[in-house]
């Protein structure tokens, strides 16, 4: 899949996480906004090709790009999301977790739907 898929995706991803925490009150922070958040999650979409560039050739696809790493993120936006934030600074800390989070999830949910797939780890 190419960059450009990956932050439309990513992108439509925060939009939609956002939405869903205005049925969150109390939760929300600066990092709320619509244009932070948006541009949180593209940078999450964008991590593996990051840390895992395609250049390395063909096979490019390992841990970074692995149902593992899949896992553990998960985990993560996971805790954050369940995490009860008692400062500006931790709410602002717990949004931006969380949208990077499910942009980076949302990177290898779709390269999971192409012929490559993901490796396990």
């Amino acid at each position: 899949m190419n960059r450009s898929a990956h932050q439309a995706i990513s992108a439509l991803t925060g939009i939609a996480t956002l939405v869903a925490f205005d049925k969150q009150p109390g939760k929300q922070s600066i990092a709320h906004n619509p244009v932070i958040a948006t541009s949180l999650a593209t940078l999450g979409g964008m991590l593996p090709d990051i840390l895992e560039p395609s250049s390395l050739g063909p096979h490019h696809r390992r841990f970074f790009h692995s149902f593992v790493s899949m896992g553990l993120v998960g985990y993560g936006v996971y805790k954050a999301y369940k995490w009860e934030p008692q400062t500006e600074l931790d709410k602002c800390l717990r949004i931006a977790v969380i949208m990077i989070g499910v942009g980076y999830l949302s990177h290898l949910i779709a390269d999971s739907s192409t012929p490559r797939g993901l490796p396990i780890i």
